[in-house]
């Protein structure tokens, strides 16, 4: 089953419970909760957000955060720090009845000395197989997500080479196809779907202009989301070796969900 959602961001100034009454109001079955949010608005018990999915027939899914988080830190405190607070996500979701956590997997100044870049790599990987065995203990799915370009930054997701690597070194990870990012990057959306194919088990959908990470509503940037792509996207996803498919739309504001999901649905 292909599930449609939409992500939570600060922006909106909701908790978990009010945005989840947003969805289920129009018409969403998926929730991904940016965990900034939980440290705002506090984080919900895990039986009653069980009970809150099962009334309303929704999907979760968290996404780590991204900015002061980074599992590549030579801090090792603040890459210990990032693992646990992975790890953590997995097993309150597990409590919760479930789900998947998406991550990024780490960058570095472009500009450092390759020392540093060499030992923020070793880090990446030490913390991924730290992740790897404590998910192997969890219900719970970790999704590597394709990161966006930044100008003057090593990123160690962004191209689909690199996820489909991290894919192979774990197989009990899935990926998460951000086209947004990809659009943003100059990456071709097609070379992710050729080289991770039914390894994507999520898609994150939001448009910009190509400069910019815009996170903007399907239609109003650049990105040519034809039908044969998304018809090339559900068979993904249709055989993402079990697992419930999901596309989620990562906006600034709550009416571009709705315009964004009314725009897909016509694609």
């Amino acid at each position: 089953m292909t599930r449609i959602g939409a992500a939570l961001d600060l922006r909106f100034g909701k908790n978990t419970l009010q945005f989840l009454d947003f969805l289920h109001s129009n018409g969403f079955d998926h929730i991904e909760i940016r965990k900034d949010n939980d440290h705002v608005y506090g984080e919900v018990k895990p039986a009653e957000l069980e009970r809150t999915l099962s009334e309303y027939d929704l999907t979760i899914s968290y996404h780590a955060p991204h900015r002061e988080f980074n599992i590549a830190s030579v801090n090792e405190k603040v890459r210990m720090s990032c693992v646990s607070q992975i790890i953590e996500m997995g097993e309150y979701l597990q409590e919760a009845g479930s789900g998947w956590v998406n991550i990024h997997t780490g960058h570095v100044p472009g500009v450092y000395h390759e020392t540093v870049i060499r030992k923020a790599q070793e880090n990446r990987t030490r913390s991924l197989d730290e992740i790897a065995a404590a998910y192997e203990t969890l219900d719970t799915g970790l999704y590597v997500e394709n990161d966006s370009f930044e100008k003057n930054i090593i990123k160690f997701g962004m191209q689909p080479e690199q996820v489909r690597d991290i894919l192979n070194r774990y197989p009990g990870f899935g990926a998460t196809f951000d086209i947004g990012h990809a659009h943003h990057s100059d990456i071709p959306p097609v070379r992710f779907t050729e080289l991770l194919g039914n390894r994507i088990n999520a898609v994150h959908l939001h448009d910009n202009n190509g400069a910019f990470d815009e996170h903007l509503a399907l239609g109003k940037g650049s990105l040519n989301l034809s039908s044969g792509f998304v018809k090339e996207l559900d068979r993904c996803l249709s055989n993402c070796n079990g697992h419930c498919s999901t596309y989620v739309f990562e906006m600034k504001t709550l009416p571009d969900f709705v315009s964004s999901k009314e725009y897909f649905a016509s694609l």
